[in-house]
């Protein structure tokens, strides 16, 4: 199980954040509840900017138990930037994460799976700071997604980041997706798609993973679970759909699975 820590202004200019009221502990708490009651760890994928802004909200996340990854500083788009701004804005979030959970960390998750055929000079940059990667979405998705990749835990080839080289110490956690014959890879991880779909059809998906002998990578973003958010201005229709019953869904997926971190369940550290 992961989550990615951004509060929810993350679409507008990264420059007019500070002039918003976060909602990130309120609807964060929300999810530490939950994963109290049913016993779940979980790898929160943290902005460098929440961390900076929100350092006892991180601490209270490290003190539970759970895993702090990077989800960048900014929520910049990898596609977007240069080779220098990427690592730039990833050793901040790195160093601040750090600085306030006092825990090196391990894994990364691009924002809005921003990671395509065209900067796969990331990884270079991510082997060079980290031990795993969570970027990769097998689906076809106009925005983003990868359905070449694997869609099972693999160890990244320096020549071809959808490709294993089992050589390779670099892993890749691709989310959970449901294959589906004659269409492709269905996306069922979480966010958006946990509103969107009947609950029974991600937990079927999830289980047909498990039985295939691979684990479902979940996610889910604090915002998901908020319908007293502020509406903003020019965002997408789907990021208000169905918020009511999100929580109700997320409640049953995790009385129906076991979840834990990547650190406890994959890296076993």
């Amino acid at each position: 199980m992961s989550v990615d820590l951004e509060d929810y202004y993350y679409r507008m200019p990264f420059e007019k954040w500070d002039s918003y009221e976060s909602r990130i502990e309120i609807s964060t708490n929300k999810i530490l509840d939950l994963f109290e009651k049913y016993n779940v760890r979980a790898t929160f994928f943290t902005l460098g900017y929440i961390a900076k802004r929100h350092p006892e909200l991180i601490e209270k996340i490290v003190r539970l138990g759970h895993e702090v990854a990077s989800h960048s500083y900014a929520h910049k788009e990898v596609k977007n930037m240069t080779k220098k701004d990427f690592e730039k804005d990833l050793v901040e979030s790195l160093e601040i994460i750090r600085k306030v959970s006092g825990e090196k960390p391990l894994g990364f998750r691009a924002p809005r799976f921003s990671i395509n055929k065209n900067c796969f000079w990331a990884f270079s940059i991510l082997k060079k700071h980290l031990v795993y990667d969570s970027s990769i979405y097998p689906v076809n998705y106009l925005k983003y997604g990868n359905p070449d990749a694997p869609r099972n835990i693999y160890s990244i080839s320096d020549e071809n980041p959808f490709k294993e080289d089992k050589n390779s110490d670099f892993l890749e956690i691709p989310l959970a997706t449901l294959h589906i014959p004659s269409f492709g890879n269905f996306p069922i991880a979480g966010g958006f798609y946990l509103r969107l779909l009947p609950i029974e059809i991600i937990l079927w998906g999830i289980k047909k993973l498990n039985k295939s002998g691979n684990i479902a990578m979940c996610y889910i973003h604090p915002h998901d679970l908020d319908p007293e958010k502020p509406n903003m201005p020019n965002y997408p229709w789907h990021t208000n759909f169905k918020l009511k019953s999100s929580l109700k869904k997320f409640e049953s997926l995790l009385k129906n699975y076991s979840f834990s971190s990547v650190r406890d369940e994959i890296l076993n550290l």
